[in-house]
């Protein structure tokens, strides 16, 4: 498993606590993903795959809603990204772009992320309670 794909997820607030042989598991279904300025990662109304962990760079996430674009947030290192379509299996909900190039991302398999839900309820509780935080956060910005 490549150095950077180890890192990041180890360090991952969601997956720091995870033992070497799960980080193995995660990083052996994990690919490290570069982008430039303007990349979309996520498109909204979209199907994702992955669950994106960032290891640089900045993403900006916003939203359509009711014909106006609607920031909902700015991530940087450290953070992860396409929970709620990942968890939901539904479209995304909004786009994620590259603002501060280069941007690197981690992205785990939904297998391998479902997999370990069913695992480590730890990680199903936190993936959860962002979810909806994010939810609730993004209904406050678009009734703005």
């Amino acid at each position: 498993m490549d150095q950077v794909i180890h890192d990041t997820i180890s360090t991952s607030p969601l997956f720091k606590h995870l033992s070497a042989t799960l980080v193995q598991y995660l990083g052996d279904r994990s690919k490290l993903v570069e982008f430039g300025d303007g990349d979309v990662i996520i498109e909204e109304g979209t199907s994702v795959a992955s669950l994106y962990l960032l290891s640089d760079g900045v993403v900006r996430v916003w939203t359509n809603s009711m014909n106006r674009e609607v920031e909902l947030k700015k991530l940087g290192a450290g953070t992860y990204f396409g929970e709620v379509s990942l968890l939901s299996g539904k479209e995304a909900t909004a786009t994620v772009e590259v603002l501060q190039a280069p941007v690197k991302v981690v992205a785990v398999d939904r297998e391998a992320v479902m997999e370990l839900i069913k695992q480590d309820e730890r990680v199903r509780k936190m993936l959860e309670g962002v979810t909806l935080a994010r939810a609730k956060d993004t209904i406050s910005k678009v009734l703005k």
